[in-house]
């Protein structure tokens, strides 16, 4: 009897204090996110512009494009784990809003191509064949969709492996309800973009936002940034004379991670600014899509995070307003797409491991290696090369030099999240030790590379 009295008091105690113990552990781990969050993110600086008023005659070269958007903010599933960092930690709170963007272009001859982006942190293969398979209108090419994200840190976990964490992920961290709103959200946008198609214009821009980034020994980030800007109708809310008024779609292309937010609140990080601000001075929305970010810091005082996000972001719309100053206006603006397939042996055992356990879903084909894809996309003058995962800078300069398209641009983490795309000789530097760890291998960086190369070719 006594016996039993001892084995109910010691599960008694083991039921209170286990999980308060497992509370202070969260709290003790996550005390820099808890400050952070304490201290809030800063409102966006709301200037006084005069919104500009657009027209499709003298803007570019006459395309079709349409555009849509889909609310992407796991609003229902709070507190949300999020990606990008360790200790595990989540979203208790919502700070801005994540959105899937979809802008379809079509040319005179009817080539077609989408270019969706989402306020993510990544999404492996498998679910970008899974959004592809939902896409309702089945006349355009699925391997012509190319689905990218931002690389917010501040995030839902969409990949898995920043669940519970000690010292590699144990518990996948991704909510399979919440993916599959996802996946149906953002083909809803895709086919919503497809039936917007209107008669439309496009232009380009091109240059430098220098000092706003840090690379790895080595390895110097690109500090080029470009852009993308197309019309898109927009009909007045009430009876007006003014009939069709236009607004821009603003897509731009810059390399650096977007991990300045660390807090316990979702976040674009510093796309959201990005995007505010450019509404502020055009009226339009705008698309983030990073470039060869592989190692590649904002440059600024981390102490400052919140600040330095709203600074990074509004002064690249600013670098981006003054380049469309002076754009890339082509006569003609046909669209062509090359694809060539990657394939390589997995070389990391974590990433093994974590398929094993279910913490993320297997990355292998049917014929055990890893399976990925690169392209190339020519906008008229503009030529993109596409890779699916965080480029390592070296390999885009070795390309970028090869490349004859103005403007010249890197598209990362597109239709796929392969983690760190690194060259063997980066490898054995063993200056790159995390990089590694977070990467399919020496040799899958090889064949990114080479196919990079070859796709120069054509």
């Amino acid at each position: 009897m006594n016996l039993i009295r001892k084995w109910r008091w010691l599960v008694k105690r083991i039921l209170v204090y286990v999980p308060f113990g497992i509370v202070i552990l969260y709290l003790f781990l996550n005390k820099h996110f808890i400050a952070n969050s304490y201290i809030g993110l800063p409102k966006p600086t709301y200037t006084k512009f005069q919104k500009e008023s657009y027209s499709l005659e003298n803007f570019g070269a006459p395309i079709k494009a349409g555009f849509a958007k889909r609310n992407i903010t796991p609003f229902e599933f709070l507190p949300a784990s999020l990606a990008g960092f360790t200790p595990w930690h989540h979203g208790w709170l919502i700070h801005d809003q994540l959105w899937a963007k979809s802008l379809t272009l079509q040319d005179k001859k009817g080539n077609t191509i989408i270019i969706v982006s989402c306020d993510l942190i990544g999404l492996l293969p498998d679910e970008i064949t899974k959004i592809r398979s939902l896409v309702k209108n089945k006349n355009v090419n699925p391997d012509n969709i190319f689905i990218n994200t931002t690389h917010t840190h501040s995030g839902p976990d969409t990949m898995g492996i920043w669940g519970f964490y000690a010292p590699i992920s144990l518990v996948s961290g991704f909510k399979e309800k919440y993916l599959k709103g996802l996946r149906k959200k953002v083909a809803e946008a895709i086919d919503a973009s497809i039936e917007n198609l209107q008669e439309s214009s496009i232009r380009f821009a091109q240059g430098e936002f220098l000092n706003r980034a840090n690379g790895r020994d080595g390895n110097p980030p690109d500090p080029t940034v470009s852009t993308i800007q197309v019309l898109a109708s927009s009909q007045c809310e009430k009876t007006c004379s003014l009939g069709k008024s236009y607004i821009p779609v603003t897509l731009v292309n810059f390399a650096v991670h977007a991990d300045i937010v660390e807090s316990l609140q979702i976040s674009a990080d510093f796309p959201y600014y990005l995007s505010e601000r450019l509404w502020a001075i055009t009226g339009g929305e705008t698309m983030f899509i990073p470039g060869a970010i592989g190692g590649v810091q904002p440059k600024g005082d981390r102490s400052d995070g919140p600040n330095l996000a709203r600074c990074l972001g509004e002064g690249l719309a600013d670098r981006v307003m003054e380049l469309l100053k002076n754009p890339v206006v082509p006569d003609r603006a046909d669209i062509s797409v090359i694809k060539i397939s990657v394939s390589a042996p997995l070389e990391n055992w974590r990433f093994s491991l974590l398929a094993r356990l279910g913490v993320i879903s297997d990355i292998l084909n049917e014929n055990g290696k890893v399976l990925a894809e690169v392209s190339r996309v020519r906008i008229g003058p503009a030529e993109i090369l596409t890779v699916p995962g965080e480029l390592f800078p070296k390999i885009w300069w070795r390309v970028k030099s090869k490349m004859r398209g103005n403007p010249k641009m890197i598209f990362g983490l597109t239709n796929g999240e392969f983690g760190y795309i690194l060259l063997p000789e980066d490898v054995r530097s063993e200056k790159n030790k995390y990089h590694v760890g977070v990467s399919v291998g020496p040799m899958f960086g090889e064949e990114i590379d080479k196919a990079l190369q070859k796709l120069t070719e054509y």
